[in-house]
């Protein structure tokens, strides 16, 4: 660990007895990420809330694609269109389901009053891009399509997700704007991945950052986009778009030691220039997913910041 890093106390109680990941063995990731969500979890299932209703489902894929899972949180007490927030959850594209940010979707649902969607997407290696993204676009426009059955006001639709999940937000946020898809009223990227060369100051110095470092990323994009990397397409990486005009609002969480830190700033700072407004949160101390960790005075404040900006977005 270098000795000038400066973590909160409460997030390093948990992310230093995190073990490592063999991010280059997809298999034993996904079993390590299970046991530990298993073990998160106590056994018990996802969490409930007595405000929320959840239910589960398939939805048309892309064409020839097949159907996506989907789970609905939607508040009790009808009678009025929603605010969405379609969640793309993280991973490094080759792990995760529903599970890993139902803590976040049940929240948007119960405190920000949200119908909240979240996304089963296909994983890499064995659905290399574009599969992940044209599935969370599937997605998108299925929820835009069906928003008065839903319960939702087709005109506060949100799109957001953590990690490999913000940067199928940035991407299903530019394929929106190309595709002349369904109008977001805003993007919310946390500690998003953005850019696949891997160039930054915040990866030269993450080898040896707690959670996620610079090699984790690397394996990651290999799973994704493969080894050549000359003909990288901007819905698989956002940085590499020339135009950002044109895309809602975002909002961005970075965590100060974490190797994709500068790319989202990168990133956050060109949507700025091209006239996107931008609000953005650094939260010193922290490491990669820190706000889906054990709970912690930093990680309540982020919660509470993001579902403060979503009522803002969707008002």
């Amino acid at each position: 660990m270098s000795n000038n890093r400066i973590y909160d106390a409460e997030v390093f109680a948990t992310a230093s007895q995190f073990p490592p990941v063999d991010m280059d063995n997809p298999a034993a990731a996904r079993a390590l990420f299970a046991a530990l969500v298993e073990a998160a979890g106590g056994g018990e299932g996802p969490a409930t809330d007595p405000r929320v209703d959840q239910m589960e489902r398939t939805i048309p894929g892309p064409a020839g694609a097949p159907e996506i899972p989907v789970r609905i949180y939607t508040p009790k007490g009808g009678g009025i269109a929603r605010p969405a927030f379609v969640n793309f959850h993280g991973g490094a594209f080759i792990l995760g389901d529903l599970e890993t940010e139902h803590s976040r979707c049940l929240a948007t649902s119960a405190k920000g009053g949200a119908v909240a969607i979240g996304v089963d997407y296909r994983l890499a290696p064995e659905n290399p891009f574009p599969a992940g993204v044209e599935d969370c676009y599937a997605a998108l426009k299925w929820v835009a399509e069906n928003a008065t059955s839903l319960g939702i006001d087709p005109n506060k639709i949100v799109i957001g997700g953590g990690s490999a999940g913000g940067n199928l937000t940035a991407a299903v946020a530019l394929m929106a704007r190309d595709r002349q898809g369904p109008p977001l009223a805003a993007q919310m990227l946390i500690y998003p991945v953005i850019d696949d060369r891997c160039a930054t100051e915040s990866m030269r110095t993450g080898h040896d950052a707690l959670i996620w470092t610079t090699g984790y990323s690397v394996a990651m994009w290999n799973h994704y986009v493969g080894t050549d990397r000359s003909h990288v397409s901007a819905y698989a990486s956002p940085a590499r778009a020339t135009d950002l005009s044109g895309l809602p609002p975002a909002y961005l969480i970075t965590c100060e030691h974490d190797p994709l830190r500068d790319e989202a700033l990168e990133y956050g700072i060109r949507l700025l220039h091209a006239g996107v407004p931008v609000e953005l949160h650094n939260y010193a101390g922290t490491v990669h997913g820190f706000d889906l960790l054990a709970p912690s005075e930093v990680s309540k404040r982020a919660l509470a910041d993001f579902i403060a900006a979503f009522l803002r977005a969707t008002q």
